[in-house]
């Protein structure tokens, strides 16, 4: 663990509940003026603690992403320095945080190290009774793209997301939050190499599609073939 992974985390979280703030969707914390009723009951907490606070807050209904124990992080908040969060308040006036769901889905990406750059036009139409398994690698990319693209599909009804390590694991529920999706049982922590075992529940789960990077963008999982094989009858669609 270095200190810049607890810093890309914690912006991550921050810039996650300051955007839910702007959007309406939670009271004003981060984004009221001066963070007064902070101010009014701090005492001598750091600007650390404010994060601290808000996340286990948050992570009542979004333990995904903000439980750093749920995101099998290699740290704890209780770590983070009080500037991480004081730069972000400082910057936060400039912050474009309504900015067009894609856009921001893919700043997050960025910023937790999860490279956003997928063909995501080559995926298929999903159908409302249709499931979509998301191999290791994208951290949800995928599936946001199909949620918020195609009428009448849900995160949670209707896609799967695997997801190896913390950054994507955050990235998953950050997603999830973006799409007002509370229910997590649909992000399982797997790896690639987990999915070459064929008693793995996700081996034993139907699905109609699978989608992941392609190989030569990174993906773990190359072979369309054998992935056929070990997901019979789902449509591999890797881009």
């Amino acid at each position: 663990m270095s200190g810049s992974d607890l810093a890309s985390y914690a912006q991550a979280l921050l810039r996650a509940l300051a955007r839910d703030e702007a959007m309406g969707r939670r009271a004003p914390r981060l984004t009221e003026a001066g963070q007064a009723t902070w101010q009014r009951f701090r005492g001598r907490l750091g600007s650390a603690e404010l994060l601290q606070l808000l996340a286990e807050d948050g992570a009542v209904v979004h333990p995904l992403p903000f439980d750093p124990a749920r995101v099998r992080a290699p740290f704890e908040l209780a770590q983070l320095d009080d500037d991480v969060v004081d730069e972000f308040l400082r910057a936060l006036p400039t912050l474009a945080l309504t900015q067009p769901a894609a856009e921001y889905v893919d700043d997050q990406a960025k910023r937790l190290g999860v490279t956003p750059r997928l063909a995501r036009s080559e995926l298929h139409q999903v159908k409302s009774h249709q499931k979509v398994l998301e191999l290791p690698g994208t951290g949800g990319l995928l599936a946001h793209h199909l949620v918020a693209t195609q009428d009448g599909l849900s995160l949670h009804q209707h896609c799967t997301i695997a997801c190896d390590g913390w950054r994507e694991l955050t990235l998953a529920g950050v997603i999830a939050l973006e799409r007002e999706a509370p229910r997590t049982d649909f992000i399982v922590a797997a790896s690639a190499a987990d999915l070459t075992d064929p008693a793995h529940p996700l081996r034993q789960t139907a699905f109609d599609f699978v989608v992941g990077r392609r190989p030569d963008k990174g993906g773990q999982l190359d072979v369309a073939d054998q992935l056929a094989l070990w997901f019979h009858g789902a449509k591999i669609v890797l881009v």
